[in-house]
């Protein structure tokens, strides 16, 4: 006689004895199905294909998955279940992968998620990276993005080859903005021209959202501007922005009274800080790059708005120098509007003011001010620069006048997040078609991706070697290209599917009578570059020679060496990979905590750590595998360290040797606490530092306290004066 079965899921065989049955699957998709082996076989040979991808092996063979397939089953079988989900046989089927040291098999076919604890967590604003972005606000679309942002990390990470994902979480190197890095470049600037010539088409291809004509008016002009860079988020992770923002607007606003100039550019700055549409619904991270004037190398190109070329041939000839007049209206008002605050009073966060000091710029155009005297000076107006950054440390400033920035012989800015851009007449055979905007070909400046090296570690690893250490920080550089080739191949596909359908945008050309020629595409990939940030070089130096920058001419001149040995390595390394990288100062002060934490958790660097680290290391060791955001931090980039007690000219000194040796990414703060100094004084400072020093990037850092009660500015007894003392404390990504 058969024996009675255990349970009710059994069936009866031909021999007469029960075995169990497999209960029905509850699936991911939200269906119920029967079971059926087979599914496991096909998700197998399907999924395993992708070790052909990412790792270059080879995927599963029928035989191989059919043989796993039966063991899962068998599994399943053991285990008496009365109820049986997607989830769970996929974690079987994980065990049992690992159970034959398939691991690189395991790593594509496992799921990534959160526990739902976790993801409850997010949901009330605590847990996964909860206070990592401070431009993010507290809604259902940050818990929303946060979730994403946890699946996609988990997912990267696993589809890196697992030797490099290790120095990822290991804290060798930082991967930035991981949760984009299969999807997304990093930052832009983009050429206002592109778009007041072909229009605007917010989803890139037209299909899914109107398409709008060339501007022609001035209004509609803004608007697009701010379009535009809203529009842009959708395909990058980092930073957007305009360079020569007024000189490309002016024409559009020619013969305006101030009063209507100051109505738009109030528009263009409220639209700017009110559309939360960017990632995880926050305002569009964002800058524009600000002259007083009309710059030479602009003044004589033809003007490109209203969809035309004014070149003599579409239209008639016009060329942006007959548009000074406007352009220095256009500053002026958009200095007023950021003066006054918003309706609250409080400071407008975007766009940042990158104000663009250029040698032309330092001496006034006498003849040009006497028969205009009605208009604002250059002084007038940078002097109105500095009112902003007494009041509310907004602005950040483009030291264009040493040599090594070439003001006045190419294209150069920088991003809101201090990334430097440049495009030089001798590096770029289509310089000169660009700026005459020749067949649409125009400027297209960014990054592809930014990884930053754990310059402490590397040290510590050296043992006092300096030949060691040379070779740590260049084997960590060896790593980021293998990962920018990773993303590089991972990107093209994303390009072959045109999953990047505003950057990839081919618009059709408005003076084509049928309307089927079509514009170059929006965003130049081939000039992106590469990034490999630097964080620690203080601290790298404190533990090779016993000194900080700030301590020991040995320290400093040590950090130069060690400083250039890495920039002619970055050069090297773009000719052997064909990709231009790129050293920088990594603007993202959590990378230092992160390295920081890393290595006092690690045994083999705890000892050195602890004797380096900045911050509150009493407070952090209890707390250390407990918690990471925890007060410790490595000085980042080149700075002196923050805590120093040095003078200001003396950090000056130091950190403005290294400007001209990284390629970007550096900034020089000047901290004014809650004092609000006389705007004179720090422009007379700030022109002479423009004047005498190297500093390429620099800012007034305040130190900002709002009253949530009254909504308006705290003053302490102690500093009457002082305005703000929170809100703007300067956010870096």
């Amino acid at each position: 006689m058969p024996k009675n079965p255990r349970h009710a899921e059994t069936q009866q065989t031909l021999d007469g004895f029960y075995v169990p049955t497999l209960p029905k699957v509850r699936t991911s998709r939200g269906h119920i199905v029967e079971w059926d082996r087979e599914k496991i076989v096909t998700q197998i040979l399907k999924e395993t294909q992708l070790v052909e991808t990412f790792y270059g092996s080879v995927g599963a063979d029928v035989e191989l998955a059919r043989e796993i397939a039966l063991e899962v089953e068998n599994k399943i079988k053991k285990l008496k279940l009365k109820s049986l989900s997607g989830p769970l046989i996929r974690e079987i089927l994980n065990i049992t992968l690992l159970e034959r040291d398939l691991t690189s098999y395991r790593n594509v076919c496992t799921r990534v998620g959160t526990p739902v604890y976790d993801a409850h967590l997010i949901d009330v604003g605590r847990g996964f990276e909860a206070h990592d972005n401070a431009n993010l606000q507290e809604n259902a679309e940050t818990s929303h993005k946060k979730k994403a942002d946890k699946i996609s990390k988990e997912q990267y990470l696993l589809q890196l080859p697992p030797e490099l994902a290790d120095y990822h979480l290991a804290g060798d190197l930082h991967i930035h903005d991981l949760e984009y890095f299969g999807t997304r470049p990093f930052c832009q600037d983009w050429d206002l021209r592109y778009f007041f010539y072909y229009g605007l088409m917010p989803d890139g291809s037209g299909t899914k959202a109107s398409v709008a004509g060339p501007a022609k008016r001035a209004e509609v002009a803004v608007l697009h501007a701010v379009k535009a860079l809203g529009s842009a988020q959708t395909n990058f992770a980092g930073g957007q922005g305009y360079y020569n923002f007024l000189t490309f607007l002016a024409p559009y606003f020619e013969g305006f009274s101030y009063l209507d100039i100051k109505q738009l550019m109030q528009m263009f700055v409220y639209e700017m800080t009110q559309m939360m549409v960017a990632r995880g619904g926050q305002v569009v991270f964002s800058s524009v790059q600000l002259s007083p004037g009309v710059p030479g190398l602009w003044k004589e190109k033809p003007c490109v708005y209203k969809g035309k070329v004014w070149n003599g041939v579409q239209a008639p000839e016009r060329i942006y120098g007959e548009f000074e007049r406007e352009v220095r209206l256009l500053f002026k008002a958009l200095m007023e509007v950021m003066l006054e605050g918003d309706y609250w009073g409080k400071p407008f966060n975007f766009p940042k003011p990158e104000i663009s000091i250029e040698p032309e710029f330092m001496t006034e155009d006498e003849e040009y001010n006497a028969t205009n005297p009605d208009l604002p000076t250059y002084h007038d107006l940078y002097l109105m620069t500095f009112e902003l950054a007494s009041k509310y440390g907004t602005p950040y400033y483009d030291n264009q006048i040493p040599a090594y920035r070439g003001a006045g012989e190419g294209i150069s800015c920088y991003q809101c997040c201090a990334y430097q851009f440049s495009s030089l007449a001798e590096d770029d055979d289509e310089f000169d078609e660009k700026m005459l905007f020749k067949d649409g070909k125009h400027f297209s400046m960014g990054s592809w991706q930014v990884l930053s090296v754990n310059c402490p570690r590397a040290a510590f690893k050296a043992e006092g070697s300096d030949e060691r250490l040379f070779a740590e920080l260049k084997k960590l550089m060896d790593v980021s290209v293998e990962i920018f080739h990773i993303k590089r191949r991972w990107m093209n596909h994303i390009r072959a599917t045109g999953r990047m359908p505003f950057a990839m945008q081919r618009p059709k050309d408005p003076n084509d009578p049928d309307m089927e020629e079509r514009g170059p595409v929006g965003v130049d990939f081939e000039g992106l570059v590469y990034t490999i940030g630097i964080v620690g070089i203080n601290e790298m130096v404190q533990h090779h020679t016993g000194y900080q920058l700030h301590e020991s001419r040995e320290a400093f001149n040590f950090a130069i060496r060690a400083l250039t040995e890495m920039e002619l390595y970055s050069h090297e390394l773009s000719q052997k990979s064909g990709m231009t990288i790129a050293l920088a100062r990594t603007p993202a002060e959590t990378t230092g905590q992160r390295f920081a934490i890393a290595d006092l958790i690690d045994q083999r660097f705890k000892a050195h750590a602890e004797r380096i680290v900045k911050g509150d290391l009493e407070a952090t060791i209890p707390e250390l595998g407990q918690k990471f955001d925890l007060p410790v931090y490595y000085t980042n980039g080149t700075h002196v360290t923050p805590g120093a007690d040095v003078p200001l000219t003396k950090r000056m000194e130091i950190e403005h040797v290294f400007f001209p040796i990284v390629d970007g990414g550096n900034i020089f703060h000047i901290w004014l606490g809650e004092a609000r100094p006389d705007p004179r004084g720090l422009m007379d400072m700030a022109m002479n530092l423009c004047r005498n020093t190297q500093i390429g990037y620099f800012a007034f850092t305040r130190d900002l306290t709002v009253s949530l009660r009254q909504f308006k500015e705290y003053r302490s007894e102690k500093n009457p004066e002082s305005s703000f003392s929170v809100a703007d404390r300067r956010v870096e990504v």
